[in-house]
């Protein structure tokens, strides 16, 4: 139950998570304007909610006895690779409960953020505003696009946040594509060869900055003072492909990347999930709101993450 006092409380799904940590740290690290309620699943511990957000008695019993101010939904299947194995499972979360907690906040009146993906475009025609035609190219792209539908379909207070790829402070590499390519780059696995794309260009964003731009958006919409737009965009302006990006991970750690092998074109064949090549979003809206949509330095970043680790 959130706690007895006059600030706004925020329930934010996917707590665990990569992005789900950063923005509960955001709202926390804003003294005493928030309560914070976060909830997980498989890696939940105190003061982390465990709720598995597919059993809709346990999700609705929990968020009306919580009673939040705002729901950000930050729970999803995020792989291309693994949504496209398991179709079901991720239509389930990333479709199906979305589409519930967006009823039942519309019920309770209150505002539903749903974070979403780059993906939802197809990469032909950039830089993307938010409402322009969406065009998944894939599973996860579209189950993410279905998302935003029932989200904007059944609360009318519902935002619809767009983000291109992840970065930041990781539990494991494997929380993100980007910090991922830190292992490849030391070459963990002892592997002769590895290949690496050279041909879809990303925008990493880090976490820090989204969990900020929330909070600043959580703050607006709250206090009424603006019209916010039901679909926004937010993503750092840096542009890498992986291959660049690991070329940049070599010199910072020293060693050599000889083992990568450059891959200038993409092909369909190796691979049932066809990614897009450039879904630059634009941050125009969201900096006529006045948000602060500035991105942390991506190399200044990863030498004060990788630098002191080596020392």
């Amino acid at each position: 139950m959130a706690p007895e006092t006059s600030h706004p409380t925020v329930l934010v799904t996917g707590a665990t998570g990569l992005l789900g940590r950063e923005i509960v740290k955001k709202f926390q690290d804003y003294g005493s304007s928030w309560n914070v309620v976060a909830t997980g699943l498989s890696r939940s511990s105190p003061p982390t909610v465990c709720l598995d957000l597919t059993n809709t008695d346990q999700v609705a019993q929990f968020i009306r006895t919580t009673m939040p101010s705002i729901v950000i939904h930050s729970a999803a299947e995020r792989r291309p690779d693994i949504a496209a194995k398991n179709p079901e499972k991720v239509v389930e979360l990333n479709v199906l409960v979305t589409k519930f907690l967006a009823e039942l906040t519309a019920e309770m009146r209150i505002p539903f953020i749903y974070i979403s993906t780059d993906y939802v475009f197809d990469g032909t025609c950039p830089p993307y505003e938010p409402y322009d035609e969406p065009n998944p190219t894939n599973l996860y792209g579209i189950t993410k696009r279905n998302g935003e539908l029932e989200a904007l379909k059944h609360n009318k207070k519902s935002l619809i946040f767009r983000l291109p790829v992840l970065y930041g402070e990781v539990e494991k590499t494997s929380e993100s594509a980007i910090n991922a390519l830190v292992d490849i780059t030391l070459n963990v696995n002892h592997e002769t060869e590895v290949e690496m794309d050279n041909w879809q260009i990303r925008y990493p964003t880090n976490t820090q900055d989204i969990g900020r731009a929330l909070r600043d958006l959580a703050d607006l919409i709250l206090s009424g003072k603006k019209e916010v737009p039901s679909i926004l965009h937010f993503s750092a302006t840096q542009k890498y492909t992986k291959y660049e990006i690991c070329q940049l991970l070599g010199e910072l750690l020293g060693v050599p990347t000889t083992h990568l092998k450059k891959v200038d074109a993409v092909s369909k064949a190796d691979s049932n999930v066809i990614r897009p090549h450039d879904c630059c979003l634009s941050n125009k809206k969201l900096m006529e709101l006045g948000i602060d949509s500035s991105n942390v330095d991506f190399v200044t970043w990863w030498k004060k993450y990788l630098l002191p680790a080596r020392h």
